[in-house]
């Protein structure tokens, strides 16, 4: 009997104990008597004991955990998993989202008794994906379409905080949240809005010319008032240079100028009185 009693202990107290690896955490839950329930201290890395017939452990992952839902089936799980919500302009917009996220050891009995399992890839596509595409929908009905194609990163970072906040109380933490590629509204909204942004180009190349015309025009203009204020210059130099040698040709000036230019010949022509009408030059 009391080798029955050895073996069964032994037995007992070989299935009653589980390896919680490295990278994990694990609870111990007591399904039976007055202290039924969720151990409230998690075990981390190493042997952890437990009765069997009373107690189970769970385990929870507490590194990064990735997913993605696209409309994509050859990206992340073989289904449609695109994310459709309603803007401020009441446009139906699809997205595909990407998104990371670890468990806080210390909040994982938390996690435990909101989900009663360790399923986390139900947890993730199911409870996770929902509460995302609540916060989406809710959040996209402030912006406009271009805040959402464009700029969006007001937008993403709304959504995040709100989701995060709903996360907090299980001790989810999200990592990483965005967009993969581009938002797809219909088709005729991203032929308006590529017709605006060719707009916008054509207006911005036409004002570009325009401010070249007119520097080129200004250029012009310059070029010309200096010219025009260089000749008016030189013209008020040569008038101001005649002047003054009209000024100095008195009757006296001229006959000794052409005392200095005689040789000292009579003139072979002289006119009426004996003027002199033709001075052979030196």
């Amino acid at each position: 009997m009391k080798r029955i009693i050895a073996i069964s202990a032994l037995v007992l107290a070989v299935a009653g104990c589980t390896r919680v690896g490295p990278g994990y955490v694990g609870i111990k839950v007591n399904q039976a008597g007055s202290n039924r329930g969720v151990q409230e201290l998690p075990a981390r890395t190493g042997w952890v004991f437990y009765n069997p017939i009373t107690e189970d452990v769970f385990e929870y992952p507490t590194f990064v955990q990735n997913a993605v839902w696209t409309h994509n089936v050859d990206e992340g799980q073989p289904v449609n998993e695109e994310i459709t919500f309603t803007n401020a302009d009441q446009m139906l917009v699809s997205v595909d989202v990407s998104l990371a996220y670890t468990l806080l050891p210390d909040k994982v009995p938390s996690f435990y008794v909101k989900f009663r399992n360790d399923d986390l890839d139900r947890f993730t596509h199911g409870y996770l994906r929902n509460q995302a595409r609540e916060r989406i929908n809710e959040i996209a009905g402030k912006y406009k379409i271009e805040q959402i194609m464009g700029d969006n990163a007001a937008f993403l970072t709304e959504v995040r905080s709100t989701l995060q906040r709903d996360l907090d109380p299980i001790g989810v933490k999200l990592e990483q949240f965005g967009i993969i590629g581009a938002p797809r509204p219909p088709p005729q909204v991203i032929e308006s809005i590529n017709l605006k942004i060719q707009a916008t180009q054509i207006a911005t190349q036409k004002q570009n010319e325009l401010v070249q015309v007119q520097a080129d025009a200004a250029k012009a203009v310059a070029a010309a008032e200096g010219k025009a204020k260089a000749t008016l210059i030189a013209a008020e130099a040569d008038s101001a240079y005649n002047r003054k040698i009209n000024e100095s040709l008195t009757p006296t000036l001229v006959e000794w100028q052409k005392a200095q230019r005689w040789d000292g010949k009579m003139p072979q022509v002289t006119g009426v009185g004996g003027t002199l009408l033709n001075l052979t030059a030196k």
